[in-house]
């Protein structure tokens, strides 16, 4: 029994971190297939070899090679593929680790693998990305400000393109921006709790319950004494 394309086919699979039970569901067979198939113990017909190689995007003399090629030599499509090519499973895009996973398949790709025009948006996605970390990891009024002003700049360049892409990108910033109005709530309500005014802290966090640890800080502004008047 020829090994090859056994030995090919549980190389692409093991380098896309598929599952035997994905491959078989997404070519529309049983496990046990698949399994025979990378074990040399049976072989694949023609046609489905053909399936095979599409699945894979390589081409069946590819497949066939003794060293085959894991990633695709240059990219598919010149627009973003919205629905699984193999399985028609739809397309989850990941613009933050700049990958795609089909939702029925599980197939993952880096999404510059299959839309060479990717790149346009790299600067945008930076800028979310960014704003993101700011209003995870500081407390302060001059960082949402910081935010705020990333998240409009990338919806400024989301406009100049005006596609689908970036039609996504925009629900992100708008997203941000939210976040933004409530890390400024939660940031003054830190800002009066260092300056003991407790009270006035108290009425921040109460606008944004759930929000990083306002919770908690409800709590600890309850406990703290009022400010003695002065005499």
């Amino acid at each position: 029994m020829d090994t090859i394309l056994a030995e090919n086919m549980k190389r692409l699979r093991e380098s896309y971190s598929l599952t035997q039970e994905v491959v078989a569901a997404a070519l529309k067979v049983p496990d046990i297939y698949i399994y025979r198939w990378e074990a040399g113990r049976a072989y694949p017909d023609k046609i489905m070899i053909q399936r095979i190689a599409e699945f894979y995007e390589v081409s069946v003399d590819t497949l066939l090679e003794k060293e085959v090629e894991v990633a695709p030599e240059t990219p598919k499509s010149d627009e973003l593929p919205t629905n699984c090519k193999m399985c028609g499973g739809e397309l989850k895009h990941n613009h933050f680790d700049g990958t795609c996973e089909c939702a029925n398949c599980g197939k993952k790709r880096r999404i510059v693998e299959i839309y060479p025009g990717y790149s346009k948006y790299n600067r945008i996605v930076t800028s979310i990305k960014k704003a993101n970390t700011i209003l995870n990891n500081k407390t302060t009024l001059a960082s949402a400000d910081e935010a705020k002003l990333l998240f409009e700049q990338a919806i400024e360049e989301c406009n100049k393109l005006n596609d689908p892409v970036t039609s996504e990108l925009i629900k992100f910033c708008n997203e941000g921006l939210a976040n933004v109005k409530r890390f400024e709530i939660y940031c003054r309500g830190k800002h009066f709790f260092a300056n003991k005014s407790y009270k006035s802290a108290l009425n921040e966090f109460e606008k944004v319950r759930g929000y990083r640890d306002a919770d908690e800080m409800i709590e600890r502004c309850k406990g703290k004494p009022a400010p003695k008047k002065k005499a």
